[in-house]
């Protein structure tokens, strides 16, 4: 038998927004009020929560269950295995789970005791209600988080799916007033809880591995990259709009470009209008998250170099710290706009039923991903091969498509090593590894194009003689980065030919132990 899951859409609401809801014609249906007290639990060391699990106890009236959730590693933060049963205690029964609870806490726990890290209160009104095939209970959350003398406000929409199918759950989400004040989260209460305990800020996170089996058809294949790369940028945008920090917005561009290179990689699986559509729309976010991120490394390079008793270096300093500010604000302003985040729910509903699921499963999931992703891995080293000729004779636009095709292959190769998992992993390594440098070189050429071609951009709307001063300027104490040039192409080309070298590893996924 499967273990439970839990499918839920969990939406982040400003309060007002939050009572605005209650009236919305898309979530009418009977209601029941109640007054939930939660309390959650873990290791005095937290290793519950370094397992990515949940454990706690809720009490509503007279009643009171425990519950144990984790995500599992091969599904999406949307789904969670969950185990609840009834407790009269104050601390969890381990003993009282299912045995497949047991014994995925028994290992965690072993002989360590169980103690209380944060508790919720929140004031709940529940509907049930039909959408499209599913059963779906709507629940408005308000109250707060507390740990020890700290709180932290509760004010969140969640969907859950009793039965039926995902993309009705996405379907409903996307008929709400979705924008600045109603915004998808993946933050459960209990990570925010135990984030309160101990005085953890958010910090942006980097991708995840992806889980593939050589069992699993490339449809399959495809949705678990995906959920990946959605939920590596469903992670970090939030920090974006909360602390502006500059790795957050790295990431949520990387998880931008890792969603885009998978929809390249898989496109003769994928293709259909709607792909197309979200493509040009991804390309859309990741260049305004872009043009912050240049910024940022443009001031990393020029602070160093800057003196402080130099009044034109300070000068240009602050020039482009505003200039990153303005920029910074309308990324914000984008990420949380209704049609962000419709954009993100759209997503989430083409991976799981959009035009191409239709065909694909009419084809048998278009056949075993292994045979599949060989194919693509050569195509695309062989691309590269052919474009990377001549890596130092080519113009910046050039270099810069050699980058993205360095790109492309080394997201591949990160999506789909697990396949290969005791094969070749030192040659897998080593081939990760000289994609990686070629990149990073490729990269700082491109910060240095960039850095050229928007120069005078970086200027804009300061009187002539001031913007020709700070320019000249910048030209000053970028010439040493513009004599790194011909080091860092002699780099890429050793990068590349090590690319070439290496040997086509993903011919012999059959030898896996």
């Amino acid at each position: 038998m499967a273990d439970p899951v839990e499918t839920e859409i969990k939406l982040a609401a400003a309060p007002s927004m939050l009572a605005r809801l209650q009236d919305h014609p898309a979530l009418a249906g009977k209601e029941t009020k109640s007054e939930l007290t939660t309390t959650y639990f873990d290791t005095a060391d937290s290793q519950l929560h370094k397992a990515g699990m949940a454990l706690r106890i809720r009490q509503s009236g007279s009643s009171r269950e425990a519950t144990l959730k984790l995500a599992s590693p091969t599904s999406s933060h949307v789904k969670r295995r969950e185990w609840t049963v009834p407790v009269d205690s104050d601390i969890p029964d381990v003993g009282a789970f299912p045995a497949p609870a047991r014994a995925l806490l028994a290992p965690v726990l072993g002989n360590l005791k169980l103690q209380p890290v944060a508790t919720t209160r929140v004031s709940r009104t529940t509907r049930h209600l039909k959408h499209g095939q599913s059963a779906i209970e709507v629940a408005f959350d308000q109250g707060e988080i507390v740990a020890g003398n700290l709180t932290e406000p509760v004010s969140e929409l969640e969907l859950e799916l009793l039965s039926g199918r995902f993309p009705d759950l996405a379907a409903l989400a996307l008929q709400l007033p979705l924008g600045p004040e109603l915004r998808w989260s993946v933050a459960a209460k209990g990570q925010r809880g135990h984030a309160l305990a101990y005085g953890i800020a958010p910090t942006p996170v980097h991708a995840s591995a992806v889980t593939l089996t050589p069992e699993q058809d490339v449809a399959t294949g495809f949705r678990a990259i995906a959920w990946n790369c959605l939920e590596q940028l469903l992670d970090n945008y939030p920090l974006v709009l909360a602390a502006a920090d500059p790795e957050a917005i790295h990431q949520s561009r990387v998880a931008i470009r890792r969603l885009r290179a998978a929809m390249i990689l898989f496109r003769k699986i994928v293709k259909d209008e709607q792909a197309s559509l979200l493509r040009s729309e991804l390309k859309a976010a990741t260049s305004q998250l872009g043009a912050v991120r240049d910024l940022d490394v443009l001031l990393e390079r020029v602070a160093t170099k800057a003196r402080p008793e130099d009044p034109d270096a300070v000068e240009l300093l602050t020039h482009l710290q505003a200039r990153r500010k303005a920029t910074l604000n309308t990324a914000q302003k984008l990420l949380s706009s209704e049609q962000f985040q419709r954009l993100l729910l759209q997503i989430a509903l083409w991976v799981e039923a959009g035009q191409w699921t239709e065909r694909s499963a009419a084809r048998g999931g278009d056949g075993p991903l292994e045979p599949f992703v060989a194919k693509v891995l050569k195509r695309r080293r062989r691309k590269l091969r052919r474009i990377g000729r001549n890596l130092d004779r080519i113009d910046d636009p050039a270099r810069h498509r050699v980058r993205i095709e360095a790109k492309k292959l080394r997201y591949g190769v990160a999506f789909f090593a697990s396949l290969y998992a005791g094969a070749a992993d030192s040659e897998i390594g080593g081939f990760a590894k000289a994609l990686a440098k070629l990149q990073d070189r490729l990269g700082e050429l491109n910060d240095m194009a960039v850095a050229q071609t928007h120069r005078m951009a970086l200027f804009k709307g300061l009187d002539p003689i001031t913007a020709a001063r700070l320019q000249a300027k910048l030209e000053l104490l970028e010439k040493d980065t513009e004599r790194q040039r011909d080091s860092l192409i002699r780099s890429a080309r050793k990068a590349l030919a090590r690319v070439d070298d290496s040997a086509p590893w993903w011919k012999r996924g059959k030898k896996r132990t």
